[in-house]
């Protein structure tokens, strides 16, 4: 098993995560973020199209929230945080 890779958040993403309630911060935080830190790759997705090169980590249920962030080397970066409504569009905007 391969050693935990270093995660960076991106200040965009940062002030995604501070517009969320804060039980949901506390669980990203806490939860989510090591977890992805861990092993990015069985729970999350590749994203196709304009976003090729960045995955899709996504937890909850209504809402339902995404973390996107792309691997380099052992470094992975956080680039958008956020409920699934709107984020690939979000996301998109940001890339270019």
């Amino acid at each position: 098993m391969p050693d935990d890779h270093r995660l960076e958040i991106s200040p965009a993403a940062e002030r995604d995560l501070k517009r969320l309630p804060l039980s949901i911060q506390r669980d990203i935080v806490q939860k989510h973020l090591p977890e992805i830190a861990r092993d990015p790759f069985p729970k999350s997705k590749p994203l196709v199209g304009t976003l090729k090169g960045e995955r899709s980590y996504s937890f909850g249920r209504k809402p339902e929230y995404r973390i996107i962030f792309y691997i380099e080397d052992d470094l992975i970066v956080v680039t958008i945080i956020g409920t699934r409504e709107g984020i690939y569009r979000r996301a998109k905007r940001r890339r270019k």
